[in-house]
């Protein structure tokens, strides 16, 4: 195709040139005849260039998803920008970064994708009615692999593209058009008057001088507008093959036949006076297409002499705009959505043994059988079962050192976020109440706020109190709390806390070494002790990671330190 397209572009002017001096008709007819091959030549190429590239991408994301089920998730965004240390939960949870959760889950396509997947995750509180109409929807999805396949094919290029959101703003900026009516006019008047005067000097009826009259008169008028020309190409330079792909994504969405109630609403929105979003961005992308055809001088020459085209291609877009560019981030967003959503539904694709959780309004209840870590291989991961209701507000759970607290706070956490988000989780069963996230598991001190690590605590502690006594509904996770300071002020601050947190009526775990706070539970029902014990065999520990009630009997940080030679026997 790209050989025929040159010898179709370069046999122009010889056929000119050599069939002229015979025949001026059969000369003009067979020099446009390869015109229309080449501009034919040029969207054939294109369309075969667009399906080797789609097939490529369906290669390259299989690949990919089989790399990621033998758990290397290397090809996949890890979004470290979204890392931030003053988030609810984000940065305890290590939902972002190098072997996170949204590494894990991201298959997003497109930059605004990305964007919003990691809004959802950064969001915990949800309503009962939108949780389980995003589990319908997203379980749709997982069941239609190819089609969601298809749709990261389509879309995968954009996430080259350097600012995502550069053709919003570009045709967010209206186009001012001078005297706009009168060129209307001249567009409707002097491409046809020039083509007639062509045709009539070949024929031999007029003298040449007479078409030459509205040749230099388009470009006067080419002129008059080459400033703005040149605004419209430096804005919308390279625009047209991110809006192919963005209208590719939106005409795949709207000819899918949903039945999910959240997809159906999701998928109306991309109509606008009864137009489809895709014909619309069409529309535009043909604009921003004819405009290119400028970047072959040659064919800007014939072009803007016979046909009056950068000025023609800048009527149009100023016309489109004034219709529908309100209309373009809304569609945009759609895409956004889902493109996270399909990242979600191929979790849910990808796990087929977890279960979609229980969805309950009726006071707080979580109830998890075989609650696992997404992240941990499965012939590795250790499951528990836990409970926590509005009878038993706070569970204190202690441990020796490595016995697996820290981690099974992150397996509630995470696992609390995908059920928010409708996705299934790692569980035999699963029930629980939509609530708002928030820990402290990972505090750091700052340097150049002058901040300690005891004082950056007590900061997260202060916030997630005043959350809770401004009337926020709030699940606590808290490892170790108040680390920076003395063992006796640690354990009455941390016994004050839990007050707090009882008096609030807050539900949560708090884990701890300090077996003194266990002692709280004798006295306050709504608390409760559990435990992940360690076991010494043979001089050696042997660790279970199984959740027990109770208090633990054993520590193991001076043994540790004796068998590594840090102190002596």
């Amino acid at each position: 195709i790209s050989v025929a397209r040159l010898i179709s572009f370069i046999a122009i002017i010889p056929a000119w040139y050599y069939l002229n001096p015979v025949n001026e008709i059969l000369a003009f007819s067979i020099s446009l005849i390869f015109l229309i091959a080449f501009f034919f030549l040029i969207k054939k190429y294109i369309q075969t260039e667009n399906q080797l590239l789609y097939y490529q991408q369906l290669v390259i994301i299989n690949q990919n998803e089989i790399r990621a089920i033998n758990r290397d998730l290397s090809p996949f965004n890890p979004g470290n920008e979204f890392i931030d240390q003053h988030h609810d939960y984000s940065y305890d949870l290590d939902l972002f970064g190098i072997g996170s959760m949204f590494q894990l889950l991201n298959r997003t396509v497109t930059t605004r994708g990305k964007k919003h997947l990691a809004s959802l995750l950064n969001k915990s509180q949800r309503s009962v009615s939108e949780i389980i109409s995003k589990q319908a929807a997203i379980q749709e999805l997982a069941e239609e692999l190819d089609w969601c396949q298809n749709f990261m094919a389509r879309g995968t290029e954009t996430v080259s593209q350097k600012n995502s959101n550069q053709i919003e703003d570009s045709i967010g900026q209206q186009i001012t058009l001078k005297s706009a009516a009168l060129l209307k006019v001249l567009l409707m008047i002097l491409p046809p008057l020039t083509l007639l005067l062509i045709a009539l000097n070949i024929t031999g009826i007029v003298d040449k001088s007479f078409y030459l009259i509205p040749v230099f008169s388009q470009w006067a008028i080419f002129l008059i507008y080459s400033k703005t020309i040149s605004k419209f190409n430096k804005q919308f330079e390279r625009q047209s093959k991110l809006l192919s792909q963005y209208t590719n994504l939106l005409w795949q969405i709207e000819s899918k036949d949903f039945k999910s109630d959240y997809m159906i609403n999701l998928k109306a929105n991309l109509s606008v006076k009864g137009k489809t979003a895709s014909k619309i961005t069409s529309e535009l992308q043909k604009i921003l297409n004819e405009f290119d055809y400028r970047q072959n001088l040659l064919v800007a020459l014939v072009l803007n002499s016979v046909f009056l085209w950068d000025v023609r291609c800048l009527s149009k877009l100023n016309n489109w705009q004034q219709n529908y560019a309100t209309d373009l981030p809304q569609w945009f967003e759609v895409i956004a959505e889902m493109d996270a959503l399909i990242s979600l539904a191929n979790s849910n694709y990808n796990h087929p043994r977890w279960i979609t959780p229980k969805v309950s309004q009726s006071g707080y209840i979580f109830n998890a059988e075989d609650l696992g870590h997404p992240l941990i291989e499965e012939s590795r991961c250790v499951s528990n079962s836990f409970q926590l209701t509005n009878q038993e507000q706070i569970t204190i759970i202690t441990g020796a050192n490595m016995a697996g607290k820290s981690t099974f706070l992150r397996t509630v956490g995470v696992n609390l976020i995908l059920a928010s988000n409708g996705c299934k989780v790692c569980a035999e069963s699963f029930e629980f109440s939509p609530i708002r996230i928030y820990t402290n598991m990972r505090t750091s001190d700052n340097l150049m706020n002058d901040e300690s690590y005891f004082y950056a605590e007590l900061l997260r502690l202060q916030s997630m109190l005043n959350l809770l006594r401004s009337g926020e509904n709030l699940f606590v996770i808290i490892d170790e709390m108040l680390k920076g300071t003395n063992s006796v002020d640690k354990l009455n601050g941390s016994k004050e806390l839990i007050h707090q947190l009882i008096s609030l009526t807050t539900n949560g775990i708090v884990a701890t070494h300090d077996l003194g706070l266990t002692e709280l539970a004798q006295n306050i029902p709504a608390i409760k002790n559990q435990c992940f014990e360690v076991q010494l065999h043979n001089d050696e520990l042997n660790f279970d990671y199984k959740l027990t009630n109770g208090v633990t009997r054993t520590m193991n940080a001076t043994f540790l330190m004796k068998k590594m030679g840090i102190i002596p026997h």
